[in-house]
């Protein structure tokens, strides 16, 4: 993910800034004592996972989007602190050049449908309990994808 940041300096310091972030922008992070991964890596790891799950037909409609938009809400992954709305979340999955989006009114009914806190989900519009069961199964898979994802990552193996 690019970020782009505007700085207004002095205009006598503004060529040894210039400089600085020419430099900063060349430099690669091999490693370090901490255990995060840059975001970069996080990013290409929910890429996986989703694409996994799509070419495993986990993902079975944009619908099944909502219970992974819900989980990481629960913040049940320490990776992604931030609250995901709906269109943030969609921007996210463009980003990473996801095809077949669900649109947001998908995400916010669905979400709402959800009660409780994950694993123990139920669904206000499924008593049906088999499909209880393969939402949450939607949202475990993709944890584990992504949790196996970020592992090799931080193992070394490659991202291609």
């Amino acid at each position: 993910m690019l970020v782009e940041i505007t700085v207004k300096v002095p205009a006598e310091v503004a060529s040894e800034i210039r400089a600085l972030a020419e430099k900063l922008a060349k430099m690669h992070v091999a490693g370090s004592d901490e255990t995060e991964l840059p975001l970069e890596r996080l990013d290409w790891c929910m890429a996986q996972a989703i694409n996994e799950l799509v070419k495993d037909k986990v993902i079975r409609s944009s619908r099944d989007y909502a219970w992974i938009l819900s989980v990481m809400n629960e913040q049940v992954m320490d990776d992604f602190e931030e609250y995901y709305t709906p269109i943030s979340f969609i921007d996210y999955l463009k980003m990473l050049k996801i095809e077949k989006l669900p649109g947001k009114s998908v995400l916010y009914d669905n979400c709402a449908l959800v009660e409780n806190t994950f694993p123990d989900w139920e669904f206000s519009d499924c008593p049906n309990s088999s499909e209880t069961i393969r939402r949450r199964n939607v949202a475990k898979r993709f944890l584990n994808v992504f949790m196996r994802a970020k592992r090799g990552v931080s193992e070394g193996f490659s991202e291609k």
